[in-house]
């Protein structure tokens, strides 16, 4: 109070709870021993004066007894006087003398005795009257019965700023119910609040786990209160954390809310109504599984986010709702999509056993996979069997994110991918590093052999797949990357053995032109992903969703079309008119189902279908003329395409180079000598847009 009237800084020492227990016993002892000290002095000196005095007294009136008798006896025999004289000068002299000696022996003993049995008990309670009053001092015990006063019958959390923890900083007891009145601090000053819970957290000692509660409170009272579940890994990022009581379970609560996240995350993301109903109703059931999960954990975390849990739940059922009464408007699911790499959890996808089979036998050899490039023309769906390796690999074999060699922090320099690569597996193998260097191919080897070690270690595999491969060789040609990288690529195949790497890409390694890539790759095996086989064409409009884990195996609720869905021979006519072509199949039943929706049919027809091809061509036209007429590099190859325009067959080429490079890219097909074009589509797109 001193200091404050005068704003001046107090100076304070807060001692270690153990520097305090140990001044406190010693306080102890000493006062005991004082006691017990002065307990003996006061006994022996009142014992050994009250055994002197009494002693002379007896003393005398024993010698003058024995002197008197004496006296009588010999004066009998001789005078009565001398001997009465002389016998109580003998008494008188022998009492003192004897009396004192018997008085010290006799007081010592008793001031010993009584003086150590009075002693004790006197030492003790003076010493745990100075311990008791010492103790109070320094822990500032006197405050402890003003607490209930701040927190009862109700919380009075304008008052904190009169509570002693707010300007006595050496308050060595904790105070029950301090978090409460932090939290009802907080809902009228938060700000001011916020800084107080964050200064007894880190200046504190033994406030802080009040303060760490209040923090846990409030934290689960922002989560509880958002609806945007999106956002709640951002909130409880601020939950304390530590090794006891509630404090050693926030980093699994934080986990359990992760997926939670994760989910309306994704949830966020699907623009199909179909898709929006089972995350929606994953998302409610994550959630009821928080709410059973989290009711075993400690106070406050267990009333707290299960109150939290509660309030998401409505939020989880609103959309759940929405997305089903969506879904009950739309007439058909529309699951297939032209252009991106398919994601075999969203949208349709059919799985090219012939591909991905050869793909798994290659990277579980026992010696390790030499490479594999994986090659295939363009739309053919190479990116898509990358995407989704997960479905046919062991869970033992690991995967890194595909390297696309089209982004510029891949291809800019050689610094830059090597930064890109060591990044891609550091993501890939948690726990991964290597003190640093400079982004060159040395460290990248280093690195490598590192993930090669763990993966060894761990017995596990690890697939590392670079898209688009061929820009390496166009920057090699630039002078971007230098001829090394692919001696070190070839080092890594042949040494690391844990590791596969995928090159995948439209050209096969005899097409680059800038390194002589069979050199440095000889052992490599080429994968080709070609076009559908009629089987898995059919595979793709009947059972679209087939290995989606959105939905249990066996759901009936699980996406599928009927074959008669399709119309009469409507799944052969567009394998057909398709050619097969993964994307040119996709192309054309998006359309068809946009225009079933549009019109509010159930079932396509031939006429429909008719429609759908017309306009997949207009949707298309980028792709077609990427694959017809900006691939058509040889003088006379866009020539010899351009004669489908009027005619359905054509004699071969006359230039054995057109006839090769038009067979490589599986634009046509022979018939009886002559040629035509694999897909039909493509005839239509040069008739009526090309």
């Amino acid at each position: 109070m001193i200091f404050g009237a005068f704003e001046t800084e107090a100076y304070t020492s807060t001692h270690r709870s153990s520097e305090a227990l140990l001044w406190h016993i010693q306080m102890v002892a000493v006062g005991i021993t004082v006691g017990i000290v002065f307990g003996l002095a006061i006994g022996l000196a009142a014992r050994i004066a009250s055994g002197i005095a009494a002693g002379i007294t007896l003393g005398i009136a024993v010698g003058i007894t024995l002197g008197i008798a004496f006296g009588i006896a010999f004066g009998i025999t001789e005078r009565v006087a001398i001997g009465v004289a002389i016998g109580g000068a003998a008494g008188v002299a022998g009492g003192i003398v004897g009396g004192t000696a018997f008085g010290v022996f006799v007081g010592t003993l008793a001031g010993i005795l009584i003086g150590t049995i009075a002693g004790i008990p006197v030492g003790i309670l003076i010493g745990a009257l100075v311990g008791v009053l010492s103790w109070t001092a320094l822990f500032r015990a006197y405050y402890q019965p003003l607490q209930p006063f701040f927190v009862w019958p109700k919380v009075r959390g304008h008052w904190y700023p009169y509570h002693p923890v707010a300007w006595d900083d050496c308050c060595r007891l904790t105070f029950p119910g301090l978090d409460r009145l932090l939290v009802d601090y907080y809902e009228r000053e938060p700000k001011a609040a916020q800084r107080e819970i964050a200064r007894l957290i880190d200046a504190y000692p033994s406030q802080r786990f009040q303060a760490q509660r209040a923090s846990a409170i409030l934290v689960a009272r922002r989560a509880s209160q958002t609806r945007d579940l999106s956002r709640l890994d951002e909130i409880v990022a601020m939950l304390p954390e530590g090794d006891r009581d509630f404090l050693a379970q926030t980093r699994r609560l934080r986990e359990m809310i992760h997926e939670i996240c994760s989910l309306q995350v994704r949830l966020d993301t699907l623009d199909r109504p179909f898709l929006k109903e089972p995350w929606t109703r994953l998302l409610r059931q994550e959630i009821e599984r928080f709410r059973e999960g989290v009711a075993g954990f400690h106070s406050p975390l267990a009333q707290e986010f299960g109150t939290a849990a509660n309030n998401w739940l409505p939020i989880a059922r609103e959309q759940h709702a929405e997305a089903t009464a969506v879904l009950e408007k739309e007439p058909t699911r529309q699951v297939f999509r032209a252009g991106d790499p398919v994601d075999c959890d969203r949208e349709a996808f059919v799985l090219r056993t012939a591909v991905s089979g050869q793909i798994e036998r290659q990277v579980m050899l026992a010696t390790g996979c030499p490479g594999i490039v994986l090659y295939g023309r363009g739309r053919t769906g190479k990116s898509t069997v990358l995407k989704n390796l997960d479905v046919f690999l062991p869970a033992s074999v690991l995967r890194t994110d595909v390297v696309s060699m089209q982004k510029p922090d891949a291809f800019t320099s050689i610094d830059r991918f090597v930064d890109t690569l060591t990044s891609t597996l550091r993501q890939a193998l948690v726990g991964l590093d290597l003190a640093g260097g400079a982004n060159d191919l040395s460290y990248l080897f280093c690195i490598l052999e590192a993930a090669n070690c763990k993966l060894h270690n761990a017995d596990q595999r690890l697939l590392f797949s670079i898209d688009e491969y061929e820009y390496i060789d166009r920057k090699i040609g630039e002078g971007v990357f230098p001829r090394d990288l692919l001696a070190t690529l070839r080092e890594s195949i042949q040494t690391h053995r844990r590791i596969t790497w995928i090159f995948a890409g439209r050209h096969e390694i005899a097409e680059l032109r800038n390194a002589p890539w069979s050199s440095y790759l000889v052992s490599a095996r080429t994968i080709e992903v070609g076009l559908f086989t009629p089987s898995e064409t059919r595979l793709l409009l009947t059972e679209p969703l087939k290995y989606s884990s959105l939905w249990p195996k066996d759901d009936p609720a699980r996406p599928h079309f009927e074959p008669g869905f399709w119309g009469e021979g409507g799944i052969e006519r567009i394998h057909t008119e398709a050619g097969g072509w993964p994307h040119l199949v996709q192309l054309i039943t998006e359309t068809t189902i946009d225009l079933l929706n549009d019109d509010r049919r159930t079932s396509v027809d031939a006429k429909l279908l008719e429609r759908a091809l017309e306009q997949a061509i207009v949707r298309g036209r980028a792709v077609f003329h990427e694959l017809m007429r900006r691939e058509s590099t040889r003088p006379g190859e866009w020539d010899y395409l351009t004669g489908f325009r009027t005619a359905t067959t054509q004699p071969p080429p006359a230039d054995e180079a057109v006839a090769r490079s038009l067979r490589r890219r599986l634009l046509v097909s022979e018939e009886n000598e002559l040629w035509r074009l694999r897909a039909p589509l493509m005839g239509r797109w040069l008739r009526e847009q090309g």
